[in-house]
């Protein structure tokens, strides 16, 4: 028995689709305005939605803090 899978992960295994959650998000507005959650609720759910969405759609780049002195004195 191998203790490691010798296939790799595909590039996308690891990242939220896109699509789902344009659709969760979809629902969650039919939700909303049919009533069936309160404000509250509504705008947490959409914010952690919105949140998944962007990091499946972008891909922030770091930004190094220039440091002119780097020994502390």
């Amino acid at each position: 028995m191998a203790i490691r899978d010798d296939g790799g992960l595909h590039v996308s295994a690891s990242r939220y689709d896109a699509a789902h959650a344009e659709t969760v998000i979809a629902e969650l507005e039919e939700q909303y305005a049919a009533g069936e959650i309160e404000r509250h609720a509504y705008l947490e759910k959409k914010r952690g939605l919105v949140r998944l969405f962007l990091k499946a759609t972008t891909q922030p780049k770091k930004r190094r803090r220039y440091v002119e002195n780097h020994d502390g004195d």
